[in-house]
């Protein structure tokens, strides 16, 4: 079904877009639903507001046809989305966050009011406030925070007590302040309303290339995103999953609920290729094999991916993923083989030493293809160690791997570490953040320069894929298409200014 924009609304929720973030590789990434900024749109909705998306992502735009027609729409409150489906995406949004105020909100008239949200804005309140100069930062989840914000705006009702917002106070002497009220209580994932998939149309959205390997590698759309829960267990020192909540958490949704979603995507907007947005979403727990039995029940032709932990899987619930559609799972392989290295990422990830080749063995005989996640550039990382982790995924040829350096986000042990013992400053510009960025930055080790990380890094993952036993396994999985693709890829030569100077 066809959305038509209102002629006027009560909120406008603008996942901003920053022209070049993925450089040369722009038609090699993906394109995907913001699925915070969908719920928050329906949840608003669901309590008698109106509202309106804007992904700028999908809406190519001028800036002033943009600004023209924000204020057409005439929203009391415009939000601005720091999220993102990957949990470093709020990091990553804030360059995007930043220009939007600095180009279109500026120019805005007076009586529309604006908020920025996302985990990152939530961990740094009083930075967000000043860099974008928004008049709230929403704090945490959000949902009853915005609803009462956009009615107490209508009602021109006080706004200071409502859990959940920062914003910059003057009082009548000229005194400013920043005030940072409390973090409201979470949510009841299930009490959450179903996105509107006719705004977030899938069909604008493109999966990730590597996701479509084959014969399907030109059909990359439609896309969709689908989650089970929010939150995760485990206290990764690298990740920011949490932020938004402000502790450690993993929350449930109801299964036929998600299943009933994804008929939605499938039987409503042809969607074939789907991602299950959970950090972790195979886990030893009934509710995979509710899910596998109601998508047994449907017969889908579907390509999924997800993730899973290599302490999370067995040989029964990976044939049954494989029996729904689940052709990729994503496993955090950082440390390979090497001891040490071991040693160092079991610090980071609290994950105990298990057989990595077990795991791989019973992936490979489920029929299911691997994506190998490498974080390189941990603090006792040197050279060698670097490129031991890099050799294991060249022993077991996952079908993709993502190989990054290692960042520290903000509202992570390893920010507070890495900042607070003085390894690196407060940073300057978050385009460092951004992997395909002019900008990036990683992390320093013991022994290494960002520089000479981020050197590592690129001239790993281009030896990898440009070696000829890899493309030729490739070829042989998935065809002559999907080689070119790769060549395609490693034909772009990302620029780096790190490196220039």
């Amino acid at each position: 079904m066809k959305y038509d924009f209102p002629k006027k609304c009560d909120v406008v929720l603008v996942h901003p877009s920053k022209s070049g973030a993925y450089g040369q590789v722009e038609s090699l990434a993906s394109t995907t639903p913001d699925v915070l900024l969908g719920l928050v749109d329906a949840y608003v909705e669901s309590n008698g507001l109106t509202s309106v998306i804007i992904d700028l992502d999908i809406t190519k735009i001028s800036a002033q046809d943009l600004l023209s027609l924000i204020t057409k729409l005439s929203p009391k409150l415009l939000g601005v989305f720091s999220t993102g489906v990957n949990v470093s995406a709020s990091t990553q949004t804030m360059p995007a966050v930043i220009d939007f105020f600095k180009d279109i909100a500026i120019n805005l008239p007076d009586q529309i009011r604006t908020f920025v949200y996302g985990g990152h804005p939530t961990v740094l309140p009083e930075r967000t406030l000043k860099e974008t100069s928004a008049d709230y930062v929403i704090i945490g989840e959000g949902y009853e925070t915005i609803l009462l914000l956009t009615k107490n705006l209508i009602s021109n009702v006080s706004i200071d007590n409502i859990d959940g917002i920062g914003y910059v106070k003057e009082d009548l002497l000229g005194n400013v302040t920043t005030v940072i009220n409390p973090m409201p209580k979470m949510i009841d994932v299930n009490s959450l309303p179903m996105i509107n998939w006719d705004k977030l149309n899938p069909k604008l959205y493109r999966a990730h290339n590597w996701h479509c390997f084959g014969d399907d590698i030109d059909n990359r759309s439609p896309y969709g995103v689908i989650w089970t829960s929010m939150g995760c267990a485990y206290p990764c020192d690298f990740c920011c999953i949490n932020n938004l909540y402000s502790k450690r958490t993993f929350r449930f949704r109801d299964m036929k609920t998600v299943v009933e979603e994804i008929d939605i995507l499938v039987n409503n907007h042809g969607v074939k290729n789907l991602r299950i947005m959970d950090e972790l979403f195979v886990i030893k727990h009934p509710r995979v094999e509710e899910f596998c039995d109601l998508m047994d029940e449907r017969g889908y032709d579907l390509n999924i991916w997800c993730y899973a932990r290599v302490d999370s899987v067995t040989p029964y619930i990976l044939k049954r993923l494989k029996k729904i559609g689940v052709n990729w799972v994503g496993y955090g392989f950082e440390a390979g083989d090497d001891e040490n290295a071991l040693k160092s990422i079991n610090k980071a990830v609290k994950k105990g030493s298990l057989s990595n080749d077990e795991v791989i063995k019973i992936t490979r005989d489920a029929g299911i293809n691997m994506i190998g996640h490498a974080i390189l550039g941990l603090y006792d990382d040197d050279e060698d160690s670097i490129r031991k982790n890099v050799d294991f995924l060249r022993k077991h040829q996952f079908e993709w791997n993502n190989i990054y350096p290692a960042f520290a986000y903000p509202g992570t042990p390893f920010y507070d570490k890495y900042v607070g013992e003085g390894i690196i400053g407060e940073p300057e510009n978050w385009e460092e953040y951004g992997l395909y960025s002019d900008e990036c930055k990683p992390l320093p080790t013991k022994y290494l320069t960002a520089a000479q990380v981020l050197r590592l890094r690129d001239e790993l993952f281009n030896e990898y894929y440009s070696s000829q036993d890899v493309q030729d396994n490739l070829r042989i999985k998935f065809g002559q298409k999907t080689i070119d693709h790769i060549d395609e890829m490693l034909s772009v030569k990302l620029k780096r200014k790190i490196l220039a100077d």
